[in-house]
């Protein structure tokens, strides 16, 4: 049976706002502060994908303005997070943390190293239910290749897969057909449903019940979130 066409958006690497000072170098796919697109709106509950980059011992603070499950997942580097309810931790690399914040909560992202540079990713998505503001810790080990990883997290509302991937490696992923789905390329190149992406692109795809992707690169990295 020939595989029906998704539904499905693109949000392009060179179409993200960018913030840069001598502290940091911020890329937003979505609207977040001073960056203000009309096709830049969130995908279903997922309103925030920073990536971000902070230079030696510097900090980063935004305010969070609505109830939400914030996701720190550093790429090179460690990077420390703190809220204004005391939670404060370091997030190594091969480790995501997952914290539930209320709307008006201040998020400070920091810079422990004096001279390397940071890169993170900063993800919220929409919290419809309250929840403990306890960081929740998921590791995941990129050594194992070629195949998406569960970055596992319990009672939340969404699923978290990071996978690294030879070049012309493949893999599927099944979900709901009412849930979306959006993938984000960390590094290399993917074909995802008939879609090329390149390095920092992302693609929002929906009335699909499994998505195919093939690496295109070797070292290719990709992030992939399922919003129920």
């Amino acid at each position: 049976m020939i595989k029906s066409v998704s539904q499905g958006k693109i949000f392009l690497a060179e179409q993200r706002g960018l913030k840069e000072t001598n502290k940091v170098r911020r890329f937003s796919t979505f609207n977040f502060e001073g960056f203000k697109n009309p096709d830049k709106t969130s995908v279903d509950e997922l309103y925030m994908l920073n990536d971000e980059m902070l230079t030696g011992y510097q900090k980063t603070c935004f305010e969070v303005d609505r109830d939400s499950y914030i996701i720190i997942l550093p790429i090179t580097g460690a990077v420390n997070y703190l809220d204004d309810s005391e939670n404060e931790t370091d997030v190594d690399v091969e480790e995501a943390v997952i914290v539930y914040v209320e709307q008006g909560a201040n998020i400070t992202l920091s810079n422990p190293f004096e001279s390397d540079i940071v890169n993170y990713l900063c993800i919220g998505i929409k919290a419809d239910e309250p929840m403990e503001n306890n960081p929740q810790f998921c590791n995941f080990d990129l050594s194992i290749q070629n195949q998406l990883i569960k970055i596992k997290a319990s009672e939340v509302p969404f699923a978290l897969n990071i996978g690294r991937f030879d070049g012309r490696k493949e893999a599927r992923y099944s979900l709901n057909k009412s849930a979306k789905l959006y993938a984000f390329v960390i590094a290399g190149a993917f074909e995802i449903d008939g879609r090329l992406l390149h390095e920092k692109d992302g693609l929002a795809l929906w009335a699909t019940e499994e998505v195919e992707m093939e690496a295109l690169s070797n070292n290719a990295v990709i992030l992939v979130i399922e919003l129920n």
